[in-house]
């Protein structure tokens, strides 16, 4: 009876650390959601160009790329709540110091190559060596502590799930603070999520004594056979999402006619119903199905590539929403199965890396994607969606017809 008591107690206890960590991720991201929506007028303020943006969101990606699996191995190392700790208190120094780039820049303190320089090395460069350390101390550490196949579905989910959650909300959030006070209202109050994070890390988060400490993590290799193709298939499916993030607001804008306020306003809709289906799918329809990681994979790529030839053809907002929602479908099944499956074959002081190498993988793709996409588009306006079916439809070949993806673990 008393080892039942214990392992209930144990059990409580796991789920309620599992869910502070999801909650310090939210709260991480959503220092960085909160820009989106102000990110292009806050921009033309203070005097930035376009590129100048994008040059701000590639290097905040080139940044997470080189360092995610320097994060992960560290935080097998010196334990997840270190690390965390550390990324919280650069996160608040980055954006804190953003702010105060921003503020100079619209009261003219600064401009030219000095604005632009600031934007780059808060932003982008502080910013990104923080937020590079959120993804992979979370799943490491949440993967460790889940032995089965359907445990790491789960937990890799919930990161997901709270990585869309801070999506959905710090845009609303940082809209709403605009209109209130400002572009720098949510610009100033930015910082400071990331030290509600840091508080909720400091005061309840106790990693599990089970998490054992790794003296030498292992690098994983990007070409290891083991998770090659996971990696291959997570590249094309997150290198067409963030290409159709990116030109989606141009094809409402061309297609339904639109002027600027009305397509900001179909786009967030778009945006926000793609958002919410995937959120569901990965907090609450994937758990429930206690599919393996593998057949999320297959499901979610047939999903995708639906969605591909939907925002093709969509020429109505009604259309539109449907391929929103089977995108998110799609990519909430995905997730997961990517995530997770090529945990099951490393070895323990291997999650750290792993963990690492998906986080580089993904933040790789925002990098090319802004620029081929908008490249694509600005040649031949269908040819950017076609580029994302293709991908689509080669990663659901891959799903179906690659020996580590198409047979099950044994």
């Amino acid at each position: 009876m008393n080892e039942r008591t214990n392992e209930a107690a144990s059990s409580a206890t796991g789920k309620g650390q599992t869910g502070i960590l999801l909650a310090v991720v939210m709260l991480a991201f959503m220092g960085q959601m909160m820009l989106n929506p102000i990110l292009a007028p806050l921009a033309r303020m203070i005097g930035l160009e376009e590129w100048h943006v994008g040059a701000i969101i590639s290097m905040a990606a080139l940044v997470l790329t080189l360092l995610s699996q320097f994060w992960g191995r560290r935080s097998q190392k010196v334990g997840p709540k270190r690390v965390l700790i550390f990324a919280m208190l650069l996160g608040f120094l980055a954006l804190g110091s953003f702010a105060l780039v921003a503020y100079a820049g619209s009261r003219g303190l600064i401009a030219g190559f000095w604005l632009v320089f600031g934007a780059v090395a808060t932003r982008g460069i502080l910013y990104g060596s923080a937020i590079s350390a959120v993804l992979p101390a979370a799943q490491s550490y949440l993967v460790s502590q889940c032995e089965s196949e359907e445990d790491r579905v789960k937990a890799v989910g919930g990161i997901g799930a709270m990585n869309g959650l801070s999506g959905v909300i710090g845009s609303v959030f940082g809209g709403v603070l605009s209109m209130i006070g400002g572009l720098m209202l949510p610009l100033s109050i930015m910082p400071f999520m990331m030290l509600v994070a840091l508080a909720v890390l400091a005061a309840a988060f106790k990693p599990s004594a089970n998490a054992r400490a790794v003296d030498e993590p292992a690098k994983v290799s990007y070409f290891d056979p083991r998770v090659f193709p996971f990696l291959l298939v997570g590249f094309f499916m997150f290198l067409a999402f963030s290409s159709l993030q990116t030109t989606i607001g141009f094809a409402v804008q061309d297609r339904l006619a639109l002027d600027e306020t009305l397509t900001a306003g179909y786009t967030s809709l778009i945006m926000i119903v793609m958002s919410v289906t995937m959120i569901v799918c990965q907090a609450v329809v994937v758990p429930r199905l206690k599919w393996s990681a593998r057949r999320l994979l297959r499901v979610g790529f047939v999903l995708l590539s639906i969605s591909g030839v939907l925002f093709l053809a969509g020429n109505t907002l009604a259309l539109l929403l449907i391929a929103a929602v089977t995108i998110g479908v799609g990519v909430g099944f995905a997730m997961p199965g990517y995530n997770a499956g090529p945990t099951m074959d490393m070895a323990h002081e291997e999650q750290g890396g792993l963990a690492g190498l998906i986080s580089a993988n993904n933040g790789a793709t925002y990098i090319i994607a802004p620029v081929l996409s908008t490249s694509l588009y600005g040649w031949a306006p269908l040819s950017s969606f076609v580029l994302v079916i293709v991908l689509l439809v080669a990663g659901l070949a891959l799903c179906l017809l690659h020996p580590t993806l198409r047979n099950e673990r044994k």
